[in-house]
Order: structure tokens, then sequence, then C-alpha cells
């Protein structure tokens, strides 16, 4: 019994010294930032999971941060059951380490691992778009980045890329530098381009198979490869052919030097130069092989269609499965540890560590065409519809070439001082040092609660790149990759249309808006050099013309200004004025027609007024009728009552001015017979009386209907001493006219709408 209690007890102080040396407070677990992400705030929150235990259920907790991972010099943060904290100022592009403990009076946990984050490196540009057309003002706009105080922002109308004249149009597919004088371009054709430093021009290939991929260790030191196994070789004065032994197409060529090079192309082919000539080699693949690149004679990768990678060890090609599926089109290396290959619809992927590992995105979905590397920091990607990205040794990032062309290949020198692009329909693009370094680009800024900056009175036609940056009192990001836009060079004519016929003389002439803030100038002359032209200006987009004469064509253009600049003239449109007027009623050789008809036409506008002429021949020698209608009047009233059973003819011009128009058509109709006919229309509707009169007449209407019409009162010799227009309705049956100013005699009182027209003899006699 002694024994069993002894062993209890020993028991008990085994669990008892146990429970003394274990600490009391639990080690915390980090949340976020995850663990080696990138791209954070300055003002990054650390979080961190609570903990439990203790003795006094005080928790504490002491979060440690430093740039370095051996916390030699950490910033510490102190917190009372508080399980985060706020950073502020972090360095951008800094990599940051960092542990948090817990503590609860004497009781202090382990530290918890160490993690690590990447704070962001540059603004990410929203808008515009890249290569985007823009207005002279424009808006720039960029994302947020929280904990900074500003933004600067330059613009500049050069940046790293600028188009050359490559004096080709078909597809260039390949390019090589050896220094700023010496850079070769290859493509469709067997097009061979070579720049001195000045321009580019043609050199002798003696093949008209494409081009696929060209490489020069040196000025007197080139290959380029083709389609049929071609291989040619240039040695500082001429290209040659060298014997390939494949009829293959080859689609790339790679030197490490002069006794060390590589040959790829179709259905798995691989060529291997030892100084002399080009041998077969092995690699076990049937795809295509699209792009390699050398470490050493014993380390090559290559990469090709539908995900091939392939690696060579000095004995033998091996593949790797699984990577990609896609075609990878470019691959290169910063450094043993670092390498990249590119493809299809955006496909990056990355070797380290001795694994290839697909690298989830969202900088395009364009095909990836070709990369290079200068140094372990510094690389470029080019690719579909002028996509292209930079590397700073962490991330890519989007740069802009200023073009929306598909951009096949890219080439530096190893100084960076000199390179070309090769793209579609002859596109060369040449290596500009100049970035960002006119007198334009002065840094300007604004404060981070404003995430654009507004440009105005830009330069018409003119393409330009800007970029950000962001600030805080201890740091500044590096430079967001840039973008380009081209402003409007010029205007866009709208209307009318152009060789547009039978314009008004006010014709309404419209633009396409240059930007709200400019004005416009215009042009019109029947002169297409616009010797003598009319001119007009205006801050909207479209003006009537005058001043025009009729049945002549025109020509105009427009262009626009502000402060700063001019744009130039616009294509120059043509349009002709009309020059004869549209008869409408009545109809030509209609019949039955009243005995004081309404004659009526389509109108003109920009005019002072009609012409019109009445009479009972057609060659209108004896007029029965001459009369003028006023420019808003496109309808005349005869003012006198015809024959009955009578052909009568009649035309009209428009008058502006002293300028007449052509006359219409001559159109003729023929009046009501004698007998057994009335006059049909209004003399239904209407009754006017009394008849004779004295001081006021009423017409009243006695149809259920509606009407409006123009009532009008002449004397025998035609002159009009009462006109007006009248509604009647259901509520205004009785329309009351003052004849009190009229001497006693006889008039006419005609009233007319649309259909038809009653005249009637009114007596005044008091």
């Amino acid at each position: 019994m002694k024994k069993i209690f002894a062993t209890i007890l020993l028991i008990s102080l085994i669990g008892t010294l146990n429970l003394m040396a274990q600490v009391r407070i639990y080690t915390p677990e980090l949340n976020t930032p995850l663990n080696g992400t990138i791209d954070h705030m300055p003002d990054v929150l650390l979080n961190w999971k609570a903990v439990t235990g203790g003795t006094t259920g005080i928790i504490h907790y002491e979060a440690w941060l430093d740039n370095n991972p051996e916390f030699s010099n950490p910033v510490s943060f102190e917190t009372e059951f508080l399980t985060a904290v706020k950073t502020s100022e972090l360095i951008f592009s800094q990599l940051y380490y960092w542990k948090v403990r817990a503590k609860d009076g004497s009781d202090v946990s382990d530290w918890s691992e160490t993690w690590s984050f990447r704070v962001i490196q540059r603004p990410v540009l929203r808008s515009p778009n890249d290569a985007t057309s823009q207005t002279t003002d424009v808006k720039l706009e960029w994302n947020e980045i929280t904990g900074t105080t500003e933004y600067e922002y330059q613009i500049d109308t050069a940046y790293y890329w600028k188009p050359i004249t490559s004096g080709v149009t078909s597809h260039l597919f390949s390019t090589a530098v050896v220094d700023e004088n010496n850079g070769w371009i290859v493509g469709a054709g067997g097009a061979i381009l070579y720049y001195d430093g000045v321009s580019i021009s043609p050199q002798t290939s003696n093949t008209t198979q494409n081009l696929n991929g060209v490489f020069f260790l040196e000025a007197e030191h080139g290959w380029a490869v083709g389609n049929g196994g071609v291989i040619l070789f240039f040695d500082g004065t001429e290209w040659t052919a060298q014997a390939s032994g494949t009829t293959q197409d080859l689609f790339g060529v790679h030197f490490l030097d002069a006794s060390h090079g590589w040959a790829f192309g179709k259905s798995g082919t691989m060529l291997v130069y030892n100084g002399t000539n080009w041998t077969s080699q092995s690699t076990g693949a049937t795809k295509d092989i699209l792009a390699l690149f050398a470490l050493s004679e014993n380390n090559v990768h290559a990469v090709g269609k539908i995900g091939l990678v392939l690696h060579y060890n000095g004995t033998s090609w091996t593949e790797t499965t699984g990577v990609s599926n896609r075609d990878l089109q470019g691959v290169a290396f910063g450094s043993e540890d670092d390498g990249w290959a590119v493809g299809k619809n955006g496909t990056l992927i990355q070797f380290r560590n001795g694994t290839w590992t697909p690298l989830i995105h969202s900088l395009t979905i364009r095909d990836l065409m070709g990369i290079i590397f200068t140094a372990p920091d510094n690389a470029w990607i080019v690719g579909k519809n002028g996509t292209m990205l930079q590397y700073n040794g962490i991330s890519w990032y989007n740069q802009t070439p200023g073009v929306t062309s598909a951009l096949n290949a890219i080439s530096l020198s190893s100084t960076v001082t000199a390179g070309f692009i090769a793209g579609d329909n002859g596109l060369a693009l040449i290596f500009n040092d100049d970035a960002f370094t006119s007198p334009m680009a002065v840094i300007k800024s604004v404060p981070a609660t404003k995430l654009s900056a507004d440009l105005y009175d830009l330069l018409f036609g003119t393409r330009y790149f800007w970029r950000v940056r962001a600030k805080h009192a201890e740091s500044v990001s590096e430079w967001s990759g840039a973008r380009s836009f081209n402003t409007s060079a010029t205007v866009e004519l709208d209307k009318p249309i152009n060789n547009a016929v039978n314009q008004n003389l006010d014709v309404l002439l419209k633009w396409k808006r240059v930007s709200p803030l400019v004005n416009y100038e215009i042009e019109v002359d029947d002169d297409p050099d616009f010797g003598s032209p009319i001119f007009f200006a205006t801050s909207n987009i479209e003006i009537n013309a005058r001043l025009l004469k009729f049945g002549v064509q025109y020509y105009w253009r427009a262009r626009a200004l502000h402060p700063f600049d001019t744009s130039a003239w616009s294509n120059v449109w043509t349009f002709t004025t009309v020059n004869s007027v549209n008869l409408k009623t009545p109809a030509n050789n209609a019949t039955n027609v009243g005995l004081s008809p309404m004659l009526s036409w389509d109108a003109l506008t920009g005019i002072t007024g009609y012409q019109v002429y009445v009479s009972q021949d057609n060659t209108f020698e004896n007029l029965l009728v001459s009369g003028v209608t006023l420019p808003a009047d496109n309808f005349f009233a005869i003012p006198i009552v015809l024959n009955r059973d009578t052909d009568y003819y009649w035309k009209v011009r428009a008058v502006n001015g002293l300028d007449t128009s052509g006359w219409s058509p001559v159109w003729t109709f023929r009046t009501m017979p004698p007998v057994g006919i009335t006059e049909p229309g209004l003399d239904s509707k209407l009754s006017i009386y009394p008849n004779p009169a004295d001081h006021v007449v009423y017409v009243q209407l006695k149809d259920k209907q509606s009407l409006f019409a123009r009532l009008s009162v002449t004397d025998l010799v035609g002159k009009t001493v009462i006109e007006k227009e009248i509604l009647l309705d259901s509520s205004n049956k009785i329309i009351t006219i003052d004849v009190a100013g009229l001497r006693n005699g006889i008039y006419l009182l005609r009233l007319a709408d649309q259909q038809s027209v009653l005249t009637k003899k009114l007596i005044i006699r008091r």
C-alpha cells in the first residue's frame, strides 16, 4: 500500500514539474498579409489570430517589423487584446519581415513564424487605354495606393521606343543588335534590313524564303535562318548560304560563341554548329521548336508548340511536360535560376529552383512573341496588338511601344543603348533613351485624395506618353509603366455627306467634336484651292452656311484651334446647292381644280422669298399672275377668280437677294367645269356673314371637325388688307373679323387650308 501511494505521489510531482515548465500562453498565428505576397500598401495592416492562455487573461501582443530577416533593427508595435496593427510610410518596393508574440504578465509566448511581404512598387494606370485616340483635353486616371500623400505625373512626346522607317511593308520576324551602329532585322520574302546608326537600308540575301530568325555575335559574325532549311552567314561584307542538311523550316537561331550555335524549327528539328559545320541533333520531340536560349554549352533551354519545354545538359535533350498547353514562342534567362518563357494568350512561365511554373497574372491576354534580358533586373517582352511588358527582377509590368500593331521580336544591346522591335507590315521601332527628358516632362503633382490629372490644350496630332508615381514622407515609388495616347490631328466632317446635292443656301455644316474646349474655323469656297473662301468661326460643332448661291458646287473644310495650337485642315468635302423648286399642289395635269386655287411647293431655307408665275400658255409671254411670297410661305393663293374649264400653267423659283434659282418645271392644271359642279372643299364647311358687312364679318364652322386655315382679304388690285391665321373647333366655332378699317367697296375674302381654297366676294357698305 505504501508503495502504491509513493508511486502516485511521484507521478503527481512529475506532472506538476511539467506544467511549471510549459509556457502558459500560446504562440500567435499570422493571418495577413500572406507570406511572400507582393504589392501591399505602405500602410498595410498586420493581422494575426488571437491566442488564449496566461494567468491574468489580459493579453498583450508585440509585433516586430524589419527589412532584415534577422530583425537586427526592428520596429516594434504593442497592443492590448487587439490582433492587428496598421503600419505607415513603409518604403515602396521594400521586402519586409514580420513576426508576433503574445504576453500575459510574466508569461511570454514564443515568436510566431516569420513571414514576409513586399510593398507595392508602382501605381497602376487606369485610363485612357494605351495607344488610343483622344481629344486635346485628356483626363489621366490611376488606381489608388493608400498610405500616400501625393501622386506625381509626367507627360512627354518621346519614350523608350519610336518608329523608324523600314522601307518595306512585309512582315518582319526577328532582329539582332550589336551596338548603336549595327543592327539587323529579317522578315518575309528574304528581307534583310541593316541599320548603320543613321537609317535602315536593305541587304541582299539571295533568297525569297521567309527569314524567321537572326543572331549576331559581332558585326562580322551573324546568322539568319528561315523556311526550307535556309541558313545564311554574314561576314561583315555579304550574306552567303551555309549547308543546313535539312529542308525543314527553321524558326530561330542562337549562339554562345563562334563555335557553339543552335538552329531549330519544324517538327523538333535541331541543328548544332561547331564552328565549321551544321549537324542534326535529336531532341526526341516532334512538335515545332519556336525559341531557344543557351546559358552554356551544357545548359540549353528550348520551348515550342503546345507547351513544348526541352532542356539540354550537354549530352541529351529531355522534355518537361505538364507546364503549359499553349504555344511557347520566346524564352530567355536573366540568370541560371531566373528564366522566363512566353507564349499565346499572355502565357508566362518562370524557371526557378530547377522548375518551370506558370505565372498567374492579369497583365494581358494577348499573344506574347519575344523576350530579352539585358540584366537580371531588366527584361522586355513584346507581343500582339502592341503588347509590351518590362521586368525589374521582381515582377512584370505593362509598358507601351506607342503602337497597336503586332510586335514579333525584340533585341537590345548589352549596354541597353541600342535596340529594335520588329513587327507586322514593315513596322520597326528603334530604342530611344530620351524618354521624359524634354522641357515638357515637368513633374507635376496632385494630392493623394485625387486619382486623376486633367490635361488641357495639348498639341493636335501628337503622340503623348504619360506615367505616374506615388509619394509619402519617407519614400517615392518607382514610376508606373508608361501609356500613350494620340491627340486628334484634325476635324472629322459629318454633314452634309460628301458630294451631297440639292442643299439649301443655309445648309447646316456639321463635324464631330474634337474637344469641348476648342473653337472651330470653317471655309467654304467654289474654288477647290480655297482662293477666296467664305469664312465662319464658332465654338459649336455646327453652323449654317450663308452667302451661298444657287446651283453651285462648293468645297468646305474645318479645323480646330485653342490658345496653343491649330489643327490641320480636315479633308475637303463638297456639296452642291439647290437650283430649282419642287412643285407640290395642285399636282401636274390635275383637273377639276378650284377657281382660286392655292399653289404650293417644297420649302427651301436660306432664301429671301419665292417668285410665282401663272399663265394660260406655257411660254408665259402673257402673264396672268406674277407674285412674290415671303421665305416662310411655300404657297401662293391666286388672287383672282379663274375661268372655268380652262388650262393654266405655273412655275416657281427661289430668290435670295439678287440671286435667283432656276425655274421649276412648268406644271399645268385645269379648272372645274362650268355647270352642275360646285366648288368642293371649304364652302361646305364654313358660313361667312353678314355680306354686305359694315364693321364685323363672322366666319362660322359648320363642320364638326376642327379647321386651321389662313384668311386674307385683298382689294381688287390685289393688295392684301387683312391677313391672319384662324383655328375653328368645337369650343370656338365662330371667328370675328374686324373690317371697320376698310373703305366701302368690293373685296376678295380667301380662306385656304392644305387641301383647298375658298374665295368669296366681300362687300363693305356703311
